[in-house]
């Protein structure tokens, strides 16, 4: 694809349906970056098996087979040479996509429940994350009271775009940040929701993040380097006042009262968190089956879980406005991406149907021809005389060779040029004096 041909003034988001590709698909990804960006569309098969298709062509170019159950998740890295799967048989597979090991799966496959990463460099290796934190006290309390707490589990993970840093969603709406260097964690960050979160996608600079939690709601987080400037502050002061008049009694209980450890300071390192945007279907309570970013980050899509339905939903990031809903089949949408170059999204359908939505593309042809004229209805061309005969090629061929072998003269020298002008003046004027015409 020459990217010198798309129109940088073109509309910035798809607003067709183009077509569909039978792949028995329920998850798919565009290789991201490098020189073939979005030349590929690689699928995770309910079979098990994982398609890479030429996106041009709509040919499969790699057929990977490992997995016994549906792949459910898939990531590029960055040169668009690897290619992560993991499955519903609880086995990730890191698959080397290089004309010399095509076949060959990278690492061995391991049975966990647990996040596990690998470092694809020569001195990394493979490690897992903790998600839970012991505290006798508390387990003390439980056992006391008799109640079992529930477990905060890791749900979903993402690199930031620099890399040093990952990103782990739980099953209370929490993100874990974790250093990737030295793997310790960080910072644990409340999204304003206690549900899963399953679904998380940063923008190409990594100032926002976009997650999809159980509570069918949609949050747009904006990562700022200072604390955001928020009016939260008034109402404590006010509770602070009305805590003090409580009188004597209340002053006693408060001394009595245990006193509270400052909180943690937060890691440089780590950004602050700030809502921008919150997205829901207030009438009907929608659940979302994936979310994400534009091209350019300026929208935000948001593939529906309709049952009957498949609708795409595309925000603008700014101002939170809805922008156009993109109407198909009837087919449940199961998962989404959006192109990295092109205004472009590939939906994965509940059937394994992977629908592609474009933007209609109005061809301007006098930009190649300069003489070509664009005609708005049907016109009658007026034929030249001799322009469409059909003559013998033997022909053709035998009077062409007839003007090569015509003598040349190369010995007389013709007159000046001067001396043929007041020849052809001369006779000119006789003609004129006889009253003929030439």
């Amino acid at each position: 694809m020459n990217l010198e041909l798309l129109n940088p003034f073109a509309q910035g988001f798809p607003e067709n349906f183009e077509t569909s590709i039978e792949a028995a698909g329920l998850c798919a990804r565009f290789n991201p970056r490098g020189v073939f960006a979005g030349h590929f569309l690689a699928v995770g098969r309910l079979d098990g098996a994982v398609a890479v298709y030429d996106f041009e062509t709509k040919g499969v170019v790699r057929w990977l087979e490992g997995h016994v159950k549906a792949v459910t998740t898939l990531c590029w890295s960055l040169n668009s040479r690897y290619l992560l799967s993991a499955s519903r048989d609880w086995n990730a597979i890191i698959w080397d996509l290089s004309s010399a090991a095509w076949n060959t799966p990278e690492g061995e496959r391991r049975d966990t429940v647990q996040p596990v990463f690998v470092d694809l460099r020569p001195d990394g290796g493979r490690w897992e994350l903790e998600t839970s934190v012991e505290d006798p006290d508390g387990d003390e309390d439980e056992e006391e009271e008799g109640t079992k707490k529930l477990r905060e589990v890791s749900s979903i993970c993402r690199f930031n775009p620099r890399g040093d840093l990952i990103y782990v969603g739980t099953s209370k709406g929490n993100i874990n940040i974790w250093d990737v260097q030295t793997k310790t964690f960080l910072w644990s960050e409340n999204t304003g929701s206690n549900t899963t979160i399953k679904h998380m996608e940063f923008d190409d600079k990594g100032s926002t993040l976009v997650i999809n939690s159980n509570d069918r709601c949609i949050r747009v987080i904006r990562l700022l380097p200072t604390a955001p400037s928020s009016s939260d502050s008034e109402p404590e002061e006010d509770d602070e006042e009305e805590n003090g008049d409580k009188g004597p009694a209340a002053a006693d209980e408060d001394e009595d009262a245990e006193i509270a450890s400052p909180p943690a300071p937060r890691p440089p390192r780590v950004p602050w968190f700030e809502i921008q945007h919150r997205f829901q279907d207030l009438v009907n309570r929608t659940p979302w089956n994936g979310c994400g970013f534009s091209r350019d980050g300026e929208y935000i899509i948001g593939g529906a879980g309709h049952k009957a339905s498949h609708n795409i939903y595309i925000w603008d990031r700014e101002s939170g406005g809805l922008i156009k809903i993109l109407e198909g089949p009837k087919d449940p949408l199961e998962d989404l991406d959006w192109h990295p170059i092109r205004p472009l999204i590939a939906s994965v359908s509940s059937l394994g149907l992977i629908h592609i939505w474009t933007t209609g593309i109005t061809e301007n042809w006098s930009a190649y021809a300069p003489g070509f004229e664009e005609l708005d209805e049907n016109m009658e061309y007026p034929e030249k005389e001799d322009e469409f005969d059909i003559e013998d090629e033997s022909v053709i061929k035998r009077r062409k060779a007839d003007l090569q072998d015509r003598p040349v003269d190369i010995v007389s020298v013709p007159p000046p040029a001067s001396t043929l002008a007041s020849l052809r003046t001369g006779a000119e004027g006789e003609e004129d004096d006889d009253g003929s015409f030439a």
